[in-house]
């Protein structure tokens, strides 16, 4: 009998802890801005669905599947960083999508995923994915929700509060009054929320929408509450009332749609090293840097600390678009997910 080949890795480690410092430029002596750089979480990718899909690829190896179908927007940075990590896992990936506004960045972001092989179900309406994806799945399909964000994926966020946790201890910083996160699928602000809670840390947990709507609060609330049950802990309505903030200031036209102060946020975050993108972080910086002003006009005593924690990934996408289809290249059948413009 021929040795049995070695198991292959689900997805190559992290690079954690990602860094947490000061952002003395954007801040005050009253109202200190801090920044938690997810965007540096994976060589091959980073971002914020690094820490829940190195679960959920693991989860989908464990059950031996063959794919991992998923739903996004068109350039989804979600669709794109399932695809990378399925392809060094040995899956294949696919994705049921619809449009976004057409900007360079979804573009170049749509054409890396192709370019990381991924099979795309397209429909030109976002009422309509859920559907599509359910005549896309197939038999050996492991199926990871829009973002991630089911209780695998919330309890990387779970988990990533000890790692703040431990880097304020290292830092002596105090823990923050505020920690300001886009809110899209609602696991990533569901499992910091949860991790605060579980630490007993006096933080409120702010969400900037990048899409609108009550169902997704309550989403959020429900994952947090399930993330924290699971680890162990409990929280009432009230204590999750208390520390989840939802902002709804920044969400502009919608979805995809950029705002005049999410492009001033992205050119304040260029002078301290931050690219942000149209869709998720520039509103959430955006978020933060209102959030710092008000407490500056406030008449609050001591010191407030604001941390935003960066979602977008650091890694150029150009290694990426060197294997993808040029625009001229994209098959007709997939034109219907750059319908519209900003």
């Amino acid at each position: 009998m021929s040795p049995k080949a070695p198991a292959q890795p689900a997805v190559p480690p992290p690079s954690l802890p990602t860094p947490l410092y000061r952002a003395t430029e954007l801040g005050s002596a009253r109202v200190e801005l801090w920044i938690k750089n997810d965007g540096v979480s994976h060589a091959l990718y980073g971002g914020n669905k690094v820490r829940k899909l190195v679960r959920l690829i693991a989860e989908a190896k464990r059950r031996g599947a063959r794919r991992v179908l998923t739903i996004g927007a068109a350039g989804s940075h979600h669709v794109l960083t399932t695809a990378i990590f399925c392809r060094a896992a040995g899956l294949r990936s696919a994705a049921a999508m619809f449009p976004q506004p057409l900007t360079p960045h979804v573009l170049e972001t749509f054409r890396a995923t192709l370019g990381q092989g991924a099979e795309i179900y397209p429909t030109d309406r976002p009422s309509l994915v859920a559907l599509t994806a359910a005549r896309a799945f197939q038999r050996g399909d492991y199926f990871v929700p829009p973002g991630g964000s089911n209780l695998i994926g919330t309890l990387g966020y779970f988990d990533a509060v000890s790692e703040l946790a431990a880097q304020l201890v290292e830092l002596a910083v105090p823990v923050p009054d505020y920690i300001v996160v886009a809110l899209g699928s609602g696991g990533t602000m569901g499992g910091i929320a949860a991790g605060v809670l579980a630490r007993g840390f006096g933080s409120r947990v702010v969400g900037v929408h990048v899409l609108g709507g009550a169902p997704l609060r309550a989403v959020t609330r429900r994952l947090a509450a399930r993330a924290l049950r699971v680890s162990g802990g409990r929280a009432t309505r009230a204590d999750l009332e208390r520390v989840l903030t939802f902002d709804t200031a920044e969400l502009g036209q919608g979805y995809g749609h950029s705002t005049p102060q999410g492009t001033r946020a992205s050119e304040l975050a260029a002078q301290i090293g931050l690219t942000l993108d149209a869709t998720y972080t520039a509103k959430a910086f955006s978020g933060a840097l209102a959030l710092c002003r008000r407490l500056e006009r406030a008449s609050e005593p001591g010191v407030k600390r604001v941390l935003y924690w960066h979602t977008l990934s650091a890694q150029p996408l150009e290694p990426l678009l060197a294997l993808a289809p040029s625009e001229a290249e994209l098959p007709d059948a997939l034109r219907v997910l750059f319908t519209s413009k900003p």
